[in-house]
């Protein structure tokens, strides 16, 4: 199965709805899971979790609290437009020789 996603992996996107804190961030995708919906934004929607200690080789490894991003619904982002710089639909056209680009719904340019 392959679904074709709007948005992807370095791309740019602003968080429009969720967390008080992450509304209206500007990051780049650092991951996209296709099969759930959803993708990984850099700097938004951190988590923690907190690591027990263990000993790895003979050497005793500390415990400490981890932070990572955790995945967000594709739905509560937009693609940020590389041309005008806002925040837009995407739409795909093709070329003459049946390629689709992606394409800006407010000024009308392609993405990629």
């Amino acid at each position: 199965m392959n679904i074709k996603l709007k948005i992807r992996k370095g791309d740019t996107v602003e968080v429009v709805t969720g967390k008080e804190v992450d509304k209206g961030k500007r990051a780049e995708v650092i991951r996209v899971l296709p099969k759930t919906n959803r993708l990984v934004v850099q700097g938004v929607n951190i988590r923690k979790r907190h690591q027990r200690a263990t000993q790895q080789g003979g050497r005793q490894v500390s415990a400490s609290i981890v932070e990572f991003e955790g995945p967000l619904s594709i739905s509560n982002v937009m693609l940020v437009c590389p041309a005008c710089s806002k925040p837009a639909r995407v739409g795909f056209k093709r070329d003459d020789k049946g390629v689709a680009h992606r394409v800006c719904k407010n000024c009308g340019k392609d993405i990629d």
